[in-house]
């Protein structure tokens, strides 16, 4: 097994020549900061690696201890000026959705900010990492009904079923929710079973303001109906908007072995060839450092006139394939994006990951080109809806999105 200095040593190096962001990132890469010891327990090491990797400020980028990770607390929250909001409680009985968190461990909410800055990852409210700080703290006040109540928070285990769903809400409008793209299969069933409705409908809605990414290959049948033509896939992509990927040989190592994984799944026969194409670009290049490389898919859209409009739910938990997801459907003029920025982490991406037995470091092994680098800003919406209370309470933006059907207007801009 791996001493805990040789693994911070060994990602040191990864961060130095295999990470996509090593040129862009030198200047925020200061392992000089922090002391590694082997003596250190697992948490320490963990706290340490995580603190920093935040200085990269790459969402990509991740490390954790595979047996000491922190507590689940069993419900999330989301800030809103000076207090923080449940949004949902699953697993905390004691906690209801629409509570207002006033302290953390004695402190306000704005101290508490001071103090996990960097676990935060935004300054502003509304895309804070709030949940990432609940697993760290002992003790919340909340207020409900004009009580204010202390609570000792619980530990639960992780929960979290993705979701791929269908529903008609009425006779011209349908929706569907994705809460990630990492399986091809779910996300074809539903769109196989429903797939009259939809051509019949419309007015389409996706939601993915909750979606944690997957592969990008595994929602091209969505964009059959967010383009209203047939094109090549590489026509959505002009001038420089265009990924360089770092082909070193521990990268090549790396993702195709993660292809390969891929290649487990039972995927479309498109779907399939593209990865096992995807794989002999990775060895061709092997060795040759960081390429710009245009990849042609050969995917075609099919594109079709119907729904005649599309409407897409987005937010801040939307990241990586969800981000790419967002970024593309912007580029049809069927599709109006609702809501508010995605996470904004895919600067770099294909994020492959090194087990070290007890730890697991993960990171992107390729990038955008510098000129459409987001900086972590995310897919701005077409309409921008600030989070606030009320969303706990009904689904604004969905509600924003039939007026919008309706013809009525909605004027507040990102």
């Amino acid at each position: 097994m791996r001493s805990k200095i040789d693994i911070f040593e060994d990602i040191q190096s990864i961060l130095e020549k295999d990470y996509a962001g090593y040129l862009n990132k030198r200047e925020l890469n200061h392992p000089e900061h922090y002391q590694v010891t082997d003596e250190m327990s697992d948490e320490q090491f963990e706290e340490i690696m995580k603190s920093y990797l935040y200085d990269f400020k790459d969402g990509h980028l991740g490390f954790s201890a595979k047996d000491t990770s922190l507590p689940h607390r069993g419900f999330s929250v989301r800030r809103y000026e000076d207090a923080l909001y449940v949004t949902e409680a699953k697993q905390e009985n004691r906690l209801s959705v629409g509570d207002k968190i006033t302290r953390i461990d004695g402190k306000s909410i704005d101290e508490v900010a001071v103090i996990y800055q960097k676990y935060l990852e935004n300054d502003e409210h509304e895309r804070q990492f709030w949940n990432v700080v609940m697993r760290r703290v002992k003790c919340v006040q909340f207020e409900r009904d004009g009580e204010q109540i202390e609570l000792q928070l619980g530990e639960h285990e992780w929960s979290d079923e993705p979701e791929y769903s269908y529903q008609q809400i009425d006779s011209h409008t349908c929706y569907m929710k994705f809460t990630d793209f990492l399986q091809e299969k779910p996300i074809l069933r539903v769109i196989e079973d429903n797939r009259k409705a939809i051509e019949q409908s419309e007015n389409l809605i996706i939601d993915v303001r909750v979606n944690a990414g997957g592969n990008d290959a595994f929602y091209f049948e969505l964009l059959n109906y967010i383009f209203d033509r047939e094109l090549a896939f590489s026509e959505l992509f002009t001038g420089n908007e265009v990924m360089l990927t770092n082909y070193t040989e521990r990268n090549a190592e790396a993702w195709i072995a993660d292809l390969e994984e891929y290649l487990e799944q039972d995927l479309d026969g498109e779907t399939a060839e593209m990865i096992r194409n995807d794989i002999s670009l990775f060895r061709k290049n092997t060795g040759k450092g960081l390429l710009e490389v245009k990849e042609d898919l050969g995917h075609t859209i099919k594109g079709r006139p119907s729904p005649q409009y599309v409407y897409v739910l987005s937010d801040y938990q939307c990241g990586s394939s969800g981000d790419t997801f967002v970024r593309n459907a912007k580029k049809s003029p069927k599709v109006t994006v609702v809501g508010r920025p995605t996470m904004g982490i895919m600067d770099y991406f294909n994020v492959t990951a090194i087990d070290y037995g007890d730890f697991e470091f993960w990171y992107g092994v390729s990038k955008m080109h510098d000129d459409y680098l987001t900086h972590g800003k995310g897919e701005a919406p077409d309409v921008y809806i600030p989070w606030t209370p009320e969303h706990v309470k009904k689904d604004i933006d969905l509600e924003v999105v039939m007026k919008l059907i309706k013809g009525e207007v909605y004027t507040q801009k990102y």
